[in-house]
Order: structure tokens, then C-alpha cells, then sequence
């Protein structure tokens, strides 16, 4: 992966900018190259310390790393260390919600499609007839899923159903 390397209050050398990408190919190890988006180390010399910076856009996650020490050297090590730590915990969290997301989506079993003698429960249902705003009303106090009802105003079949990220949500069915 390509870093952009800026100095500021001191000069480079070739053998520190080539110590520095031996230290990322640490970070390089744990990411794809199509995982980066744009990757920049900062070093700067104050009074006493080397302070060096590294912000990598890892495709909407920004890592930010800084780094001080009397020595530059050791301050590459702590940046490098830093850095392969902040983005292997990154990745490792992208995985576990790409994991749960996966979990939560039901697995029908195929056997029970083939047979349809496995409905283990039948109830028969009056359709309320109601406003919108009234549905809600109930659809919030029944603490549901979901509610079917059909529309007074448009005299056609609605579903309210709880989306995943808390709100409701309606279907209107349409002859």
C-alpha cells in the first residue's frame, strides 16, 4: 500500500522513510488493498519529542493514530504497533456485524415446504376496518410485529409492521 510520508520542522531520509514501510508492512499484512482508501503519515519535530500521525480511510472508517517519543525511531515502532492494533479491532467488529447480520436472517427448513400438513396453528381473524392513525394507535399498544387491517379511507388491505431500526413501517395492498 502506498503511504504518503509529509516531515515538518526536520528532513527525511531515504533510510527513515524505508525503516517506516517496513514497519506498516505489519498493517499491510491485516489489510486488502481495496480496503484503503487513502492512508498519510505525518512526523513532526516539537521541543523535545517526535510526534508522528498516521490517519488511514479504511472505506468509511477513519483510523487516526499519534505517537510521541524523544526518538524517532521508537516512535515509527509505537505508530506502526498502534496502528495494526486500531485496524485489526476495526476489522474484527466489521466481521462480527457481517456475522450477526447473517444470524438473524431465518433459515426455513426445506422439508417444511414440501409438506403442508406442518401449520400448527390456524385462527380466524375479523379484518378491522380503522384510519391510519388509528391503526397506529393500536399497533403500538399491542406491542406486535405486525397489523393487518383495512383502511376506512381507502378501503383497501394495510400492513404496519416494526422495521429493524425501530420505526413502522406500512405496506398497502393494492387489487
Amino acid at each position: 500500500m502506498n503511504y504518503k510520508f509529509v516531515t515538518r520542522g526536520f528532513d527525511s531520509t531515504p533510510a527513515m522513510e524505508e525503516y517506516l514501510s517496513k514497519r506498516l508492512e505489519k498493517v499491510d499484512r491485516v489489510l486488502k488493498e481495496n480496503d484503503v482508501i487513502s492512508a498519510e503519515v505525518k512526523a513532526e519535530k516539537d521541543a523535545l519529542n517526535y510526534v508522528l500521525k498516521a490517519n488511514v480511510n479504511l472505506k468509511g472508517n477513519i483510523v487516526v493514530v499519534q505517537e510521541k517519543d524523544p526518538d524517532l525511531y521508537t516512535a515509527i515502532d509505537k505508530m506502526s504497533d498502534a496502528l495494526e492494533k486500531k485496524v485489526k479491532k476495526i476489522k474484527s467488529t466489521i466481521r462480527e456485524k457481517h456475522r450477526t447480520a447473517s444470524e438473524k436472517v431465518p433459515q426455513i427448513n426445506p422439508s417444511l415446504l414440501e409438506d403442508e400438513s406442518e401449520i400448527s396453528e390456524t385462527k380466524r381473524l375479523t379484518l378491522s376496518v380503522m384510519p391510519l392513525e388509528e391503526a397506529i394507535l393500536q399497533f403500538k399498544t399491542m406491542n406486535r410485529q405486525f397489523f393487518v387491517y383495512r383502511n376506512s379511507e381507502t378501503n383497501e388491505i394495510n400492513l404496519l409492521y416494526l422495521r429493524k431500526d425501530g420505526k413502522i413501517g406500512l405496506l398497502e395492498f393494492v387489487d
